[in-house]
């Protein structure tokens, strides 16, 4: 009878094709890595030629990876301390950039303060290239001698378009902005004044103040939480005053050999930290309601505090910790507007914060604040309201900051996304229900033409 089936091959026969096509998958592998090596090794060879020929840029450093392929560069870029007059000398701008290829998109990370390495969430769902760039008078980014006049969001803004039309030279596609916090805040700033600069813009948790006592700040203190919520964290404030005294004598010693010259004491640092409270148990602790201590212990109400400020009670508001890391900050608020502490529901029990409310960015003596001027933060909150295109707002449900989030007419091509139970920390997009994801990349894509990676995120 005729097999319907064929005699199968011997084992040591079997064997010996699979050995045969292992090799001839490794001879590809390894003629495709050679290849690839030889792409990269090139490209990169091609990258360190054109950023050694660009005008106003320096290498200071270079990182290789080859699998997956990135480069990373540590650069500085000349800048002009006033824009509208080179003869006011320059300083050299820290910049950190990621790059996967010149076809690729570009996203451009405006920091609010120190410049970082670590990339960002839309670099990675993109795949891309990423320019990093640091606040102009923060770490190194500040000329020899600090002229205060010359630190405006105008003088901060022009440095971002130079580093712009630098590197547009070399990469041609789409330009992303994107910003966390202050830096988001920059991000929609720049928007304003170069708004052809970058294709779209995604700020992080970037508050735009309407005064310089935003009042909307007191309003969702009063609320967030709940009714019950605002009077348990207004009960430990109280509870923390009337101890003041017995507070101050356990505060470690480390924290009071550090110098609170611009507060004035160890003790105005206290009530500083017991008044910030609320703002920081919303913004950046890991809290819960459940977690404000209600017992009259007076060693739990001392740990609450303590972890709201990174482990330390009064160490945030010293010169070393909270003053000086922020100065250029502190000083631009005059422009930005901020928030205040209200003084009003404490002041039987305050011994060194008296009179008008005071406010949450320190300043020294040595360095003039100037009067806020209302005008620039009220003509960026109306353009963007109107003209505010292309703009993907992420905030935090839970974020002390999102009482300040930008409010855009019908019509904005602009999208907003409320992370619930998020913080400043954590509200981000890996963060978002996966619904919320969808619609963030749908939005992406619609404004830039470019499909998100979520998985990029894991």
């Amino acid at each position: 009878m005729k097999q319907l089936y064929q005699t199968p091959l011997p084992f040591t026969c079997f064997s010996g094709l699979r050995q045969a096509f292992y090799r001839k998958l490794l001879i590809a592998a390894t003629l495709f890595f050679c290849l690839a090596s030889v792409h990269a090794q090139t490209d990169e060879a091609t990258v360190d030629h054109v950023l050694s020929a660009l005008q106003d840029v320096t290498v200071i450093s270079k990182t290789v990876t080859y699998s997956p392929y990135l480069l990373e560069y540590q650069l500085s870029v000349k800048q002009p301390v006033d824009h509208t007059n080179p003869a006011s000398g320059y300083f050299y701008q820290q910049v950190h950039l990621i790059h996967r290829g010149f076809s690729k998109p570009m996203v451009m990370e405006t920091e609010g303060y120190d410049g970082q390495k670590g990339g960002n969430e839309i670099e990675k769902m993109l795949g891309c290239n990423d320019i990093d760039v640091e606040f102009r008078y923060f770490n190194k980014s500040k000329p020899d001698s600090l002229k205060w006049q010359y630190l405006t969001f105008e003088q901060a803004t022009a440095d971002l378009h130079h580093i712009n039309q630098v590197f547009r030279a070399l990469y041609h596609s789409k330009w992303i902005s994107t910003g966390i916090s202050r830096g988001g805040s920059t991000a929609l700033i720049y928007k304003y004044f170069f708004p052809k600069d970058v294709d779209a813009a995604v700020p992080y948790v970037a508050p735009m103040p309407n005064d310089i006592e935003d009042r909307r700040i007191y309003a969702f203190l009063d609320t967030a939480g709940g009714v019950e919520t605002a009077s348990k964290i207004k009960n430990v404030q109280l509870f923390l005053l009337q101890h003041e005294k017995e507070i101050l004598d356990k505060i470690p010693a480390w924290e009071t050999k550090l110098h609170y010259t611009t507060l004035g004491s160890t003790g105005a640092a206290f009530e500083y930290a017991v008044l910030e409270y609320p703002f920081s148990f919303w913004q950046i602790s890991n809290y819960t309601p459940k977690d404000i201590p209600t017992n009259n212990d007076l060693n739990a109400y001392i740990n609450h505090l303590s972890g709201t400020f990174s482990d330390s009670e009064i160490a945030t508001f010293s010169d070393e910790w909270g003053v000086t890391p922020f100065l250029p900050h502190a000083y631009m608020t005059y422009q930005t507007g901020y928030y205040k502490y209200n003084l009003a529901p404490f002041k039987d029990y305050l011994h060194y914060l008296t009179g008008a409310n005071p406010t949450a960015a320190f300043l020294p003596d040595s360095i003039p604040r100037k009067a806020y001027d209302p005008t620039f933060e009220k003509k960026i909150n109306a353009w963007l309201a109107v003209n505010g295109s292309h703009i993907i707002y992420i905030y935090g449900g839970t974020d002390t900051w999102s009482a300040c989030k930008v409010e855009f007419n019908n019509g904005v091509d602009a999208k907003r996304f409320m992370v619930p139970n998020a913080n400043h920390f954590n509200a981000r997009v890996k963060n978002m229900p996966l619904p919320m994801q969808q619609q963030f990349a749908a939005a992406l894509e619609q404004m830039t033409g470019l499909k998100a990676d979520l998985t990029a995120l894991k």
